[in-house]
């Protein structure tokens, strides 16, 4: 009888180490082990200031709060830059984007568009502001348009205000009265 008992636990075990390795996946294959947010914000937003001095305002439909990882993650993104006067430099829109609370990091993605106020235009696939140095930067591909100037390049780093722009291998382009675009030489 004592046997009968250790081949049912043995048995058990199996089945239980059968049943553990599927737990972490829904009918979809999709792993649901990741954490469940802390809060689910609609019509969220978020301002920083520094000395007094609002330096950006994020919009989003819809926000999740993670707050053991401390982050942010937002759809329907949209970020207002500001400058020293407090006066608009930029804004950013995006698809989705991820808040780093610590550092204020903002990494967002997805239909990528920052529009200046002096009508510049940067679109990409991926973007981050990066608080600690005042700079926006991608390492995708990017394109500026501002006029009839366009530029394109691999990865970029700017003021958010597209200001100081760096562009990693860059072309260069006009664009015609009828939109087609002619390299420059």
């Amino acid at each position: 009888m004592r046997s009968g008992g250790l081949g049912l636990v043995a048995a058990l075990a199996m089945l239980g180490l059968s049943l553990a390795g599927c737990r972490g996946q829904d009918p979809a294959g999709e792993n649901r082990s990741s954490p469940q947010p802390d809060q689910e914000i609609q019509g969220f937003t978020l301002t920083q200031t520094q000395d007094g001095r609002k330096v950006w305002a994020l919009r989003a439909r819809q926000a999740l709060v993670f707050e053991e990882s401390d982050r942010i993650e937002a759809s329907g993104v949209t970020v207002d830059f500001y400058g020293e006067e407090a006066s608009l430099q930029s804004t950013l829109t995006a698809r989705n984007g991820i808040i780093t609370r610590r550092t204020n990091a903002i990494e967002v993605e997805g239909s990528v568009v920052v529009t200046a106020v002096d009508g510049t235009v940067l679109t990409t696939d991926r973007l981050v502001w990066d608080e600690r140095t005042g700079k926006i930067r991608s390492d995708h591909a990017v394109r500026v348009t501002k006029g009839t100037d366009v530029v394109t390049g691999s990865a970029m780093e700017a003021d958010p205000d597209l200001k100081n722009l760096k562009v990693k291998d860059f072309k260069a382009f006009v664009k015609t009265p009828e939109g087609q675009l002619v390299e420059e030489k």
